[in-house]
């Protein structure tokens, strides 16, 4: 895969789960992203665009989730943009944990998670963690359980990191409108040309 095709496909992940993510009741929706990128400023609404400060993925996520309860909101809940299927009832069951734990995890079945939430932070909850890697879920959980964070795990899901899971995406039967569109265009990424 190109890296245009890569990021193609990113825009079309985030596009579709920030529509998908409209039909939950009572969740204001936030976009941070690493960098300036003006379709998804204009997609969120500029008060709801933000830009990831950190030097690593955790540190990103806290600086998120500092401002945001900073702001006043009680549970946040942030998700990767590379689950572009995730049930929508897996989200409003994080925010339903958050009433009873201090975070949540979303584990992935790669070892990672597609989902973190919290109703407070602690500078400790992201130490320690080799990202993108087997042991990144277990590695957070323990870092929660040293920064004193009661956890709830939702279920399992996956995310699309490799040429593998982009196939097992693209045999789901219900797919977003846009990813849909790309898996489409982009057959030969996976192999097939039918």
């Amino acid at each position: 895969m190109s890296a245009e095709q890569a990021a193609e496909l990113h825009t079309a992940f985030v596009m579709d789960l920030w529509e998908r993510l409209g039909g939950l009741r009572d969740v204001a929706r936030h976009l941070y992203c690493d960098q300036l990128w003006p379709p998804f400023r204009d997609l969120a609404g500029a008060e709801n665009y933000g830009l990831q400060e950190g030097d690593d993925l955790g540190e990103r996520m806290l600086r998120c989730m500092e401002e945001l309860l900073r702001r006043g909101y009680q549970h946040i809940v942030v998700l990767g943009s590379d689950s572009p299927t995730l049930p929508l009832e897996f989200i409003d069951e994080a925010f339903r944990c958050l009433d009873q734990t201090d975070a949540v995890l979303g584990p992935a079945e790669d070892g990672g998670y597609y989902a973190v939430g919290c109703r407070r932070s602690d500078p400790r909850m992201f130490s320690g963690i080799t990202w993108s890697s087997p042991d990144t879920r277990r590695q957070t959980e323990q870092a929660f359980d040293e920064a004193g964070f009661s956890v709830a795990l939702l279920p399992p899901w996956y995310d699309v990191d490799t040429k593998a899971e982009l196939a097992r995406l693209a045999v789901e039967p219900v797919l977003p409108p846009r990813t849909r569109e790309w898996l489409s265009r982009h057959r030969r990424v996976l192999g097939s040309d039918s």
